[in-house]
């Protein structure tokens, strides 16, 4: 079946109708199309078959996690900040339904919420010689005995002057959590 058709629209406008009849349109079934040699188009990019080598550095040496600075960075993240209290539950809107609880924490209460989750820190059971007690645990050794002299000049333990930096000296968490890896905890 051969359909003629004028596409004058399309094709500009033919006078001739003998040029019109040229264009023709035939159905075909799609088992067809297979039969169609295609040539083959190059890739844009030819293959290279030498492989791409890729220069990793020496390996790096072990960064200790389990380290009350780390603790201290990730528990930071779950709280606002809180000055002159261990910690603090906070209750936010005034209506029923807008109020929602809110807890913030001091600097050991922070690194002892990234040691055991944002939600240890709302038991009731929580307190602050539990928290010294857990910490030493994880990083090895007393975090409520061992002396050091602060930044300010202050001698004290760990835990307290984790605690007085934040209180009265104002520095915020991250600041704490670069000075005790200084200190190498």
């Amino acid at each position: 079946m051969t359909i003629f058709a004028n596409f004058p629209r399309f094709l500009g406008r033919r006078t001739n109708l003998a040029k019109a009849a040229a264009l023709t349109v035939q159905p075909y079934h799609p088992s067809e199309l297979s039969k169609v040699a295609q040539p083959e188009r190059p890739l844009p990019v030819p293959q290279k078959t030498t492989p791409i080598i890729i220069n990793i550095p020496p390996a790096q040496p072990y960064i200790q996690v389990n380290t009350l600075s780390n603790f201290l960075r990730i528990g930071r993240l779950y709280h606002p900040l809180c000055r002159n209290t261990f910690v603090e539950r906070v209750q936010i809107g005034y209506y029923a339904y807008e109020r929602r609880e809110e807890w913030r924490t001091c600097a050991l209460a922070a690194a002892y919420a990234g040691a055991f989750g944002p939600q240890s820190i709302e038991k009731p059971e929580f307190s602050y010689t539990m928290a010294i007690w857990r910490l030493s645990q994880l990083v090895g050794f007393d975090i409520g005995q061992r002396q050091i002299v602060g930044p300010t000049g202050r001698h004290n333990n760990l835990a307290d002057e984790m605690i007085r930096l934040v209180d009265e000296n104002l520095w915020n968490r991250a600041g704490v959590a670069d000075w005790l890896v200084s200190l190498g905890f």
